[in-house]
């Protein structure tokens, strides 16, 4: 694999798949070991200017590499992940590799030992390549930190825009070509933000499909990881490998599926380039024979006292009250102030809160005995600029709208997933930054979310990447 600009070895997966990758590793045609090593080059280079990684451990990652070349040539074969490189969000636990959660303060002790899904990546031969920049402990959806830094936005080189949060690192490292993909968790948009803001694809699965012990318990009743990749085709063979479903299933074809048209509270406050997309988006699907259907849900806008009642006392429980007084005015400004909203909470009013999600949960289900999927923007707005965005900036107020749309799915315990439509419009002199559409699917639905995705892709073609030798 040749070099491209100033000695940046090209992206091992610029012209094929993850499973075209894999075929190349049983092939004998590269090594895992060769992969993972252009991948700590890329990193050694870009990640100075794109900040996507808080810890890289290559001494580790090429030795397990190594390993996983031997396992190959003596046809040890642990499925279409083996040899991936992956990159985890810092609030996942990895063996012999530091947790920051984000912060200042010292909290590995709260996040625990390695969790079962890293283990089940690497039982599945994915090499671990080092820990993404987060917000911290989660709880914010900017991708802003104030303290361990925040990663830039690899479609805008002149202007430091966000990354989207709170798994910025893992979605600027996809987006980037620094991990074949990535890890992130979603509580209230935390994987979805990130994958729309930098054009790429994101899945928050449904809450208990995927493990969330020794990851950092900001919200036990919401939170859900999920994967951060460079299109659907890839997140599909994620998902299912990670799941062990081996059954290959038809392409499903849109036409004769109904979607919902999310209206207000989900349009509200729309950048002129979002709704222009949003149109068009949903032009297309009745083009491929889908219905669309206006869709309005009321419900939603409950998420503005449901969420900061929930999550704002689970943390603090994460903490133990005492621990946490102590230890907030250590933490970023923005963090802090989310988080202290739970000191006023009283049990009557999270008890409450919890019951009402519940009922939102099956109120939510309802929906789906009409509609096969819903839609909206995953964002209300592309990438603001990360000095406008901060406590005091002129765009702070808007920059906290970066979740609006996508709270609600969580509240409502619904599955979900952002792809990249920007493409659709005509930008002028190819100045793009991106948009997401966000597939919104029933509890338990993630594979149908991932197939609807699928399609749309199939149909417009793949999402493009930035280019990142604009850095250097």
């Amino acid at each position: 694999m040749k070099n491209t600009y100033k000695n940046l070895p090209n992206d091992p997966l610029t012209d094929m798949s993850i499973e075209e990758l894999g075929e190349k590793f049983r092939s004998n045609l590269i090594s895992c070991k060769e992969v993972t090593s252009i991948y700590y080059e890329r990193i050694k280079i870009l990640n100075p200017y794109l900040h996507a990684y808080i810890y890289i451990d290559d001494k580790q990652g090429l030795a397990w590499a190594d390993g996983i070349d031997k396992l190959f040539s003596c046809g040890v074969d642990l499925g279409p992940l083996m040899g991936m490189p992956v990159a985890i969000k810092d609030i996942c636990s990895v063996n012999k590799m530091p947790t920051t959660n984000g912060s200042q303060i010292n909290s590995d002790d709260i996040t625990g030992p390695e969790g079962n899904l890293v283990k089940r990546l690497k039982s599945l031969g994915c090499v671990i390549l080092g820990k993404t920049h987060t917000v911290e402990f989660a709880l914010g959806a900017t991708g802003l930190n104030k303290y361990r830094g925040t990663p830039k936005n690899p479609w805008d080189e002149k202007i430091h825009r966000m990354p989207g949060g709170s798994s910025s690192g893992s979605a600027v490292a996809v987006a980037s070509g620094l991990a074949a993909f990535a890890i992130g968790t979603d509580t209230g948009g935390s994987v979805r933000i990130p994958a729309s803001l930098n054009g790429i694809v994101g899945l928050k699965t449904t809450k208990n499909r995927w493990p969330t012990d020794g990851i950092f318990p900001l919200s036990p009743t919401l939170d859900t990881p999920g994967p951060i990749a460079r299109n659907v085709k890839d997140t599909k063979l994620i998902f299912n490998t990670y799941n062990g479903t081996t059954i290959d299933q038809k392409p499903i074809k849109l036409d004769g599926m109904t979607f919902g048209k999310l209206k207000e509270p989900f349009t509200s406050n729309l950048d002129p380039e979002v709704e222009e997309a949003y149109e068009i988006i949903c032009s297309k699907l009745e083009k491929m024979g889908a219905s669309i259907e206006e869709l309005v849900i009321p419900e939603a806008n409950e998420k503005a006292t449901l969420f900061p009642t929930i999550v704002g006392s689970e943390i603090i429980s994460a903490f133990g009250k005492d621990r946490f007084i102590k230890n907030v005015e250590k933490m970023d400004p923005v963090t802090g102030n989310r988080a202290k909203l739970g000191l006023n909470v009283s049990s009557f009013e999270y008890i409450e809160a919890i019951n009402r999600h519940l009922e939102l949960e099956d109120i939510a289900s309802t929906y789906f005995s009409k509609y096969d999927a819903l839609i909206s923007p995953t964002t209300v707005m592309q990438a603001l600029e990360v000095n406008k965005s901060i406590i005091g900036g002129e765009l702070h107020e808007r920059s906290l709208l970066a979740s609006a749309n996508t709270q609600p799915v969580n509240i409502f315990g619904l599955c979900g997933i952002s792809f990249p439509i920007h493409n659709l419009l005509n930008y002028k002199n190819n100045k793009t930054l991106p948009i997401g559409l966000q597939i919104i699917c029933g509890k338990n639905e993630d594979e149908k979310a991932v197939e609807i995705a699928l399609a749309l892709e199939n149909y417009l073609g793949e999402p493009q990447l930035p280019e990142v030798s604009k850095f250097l």
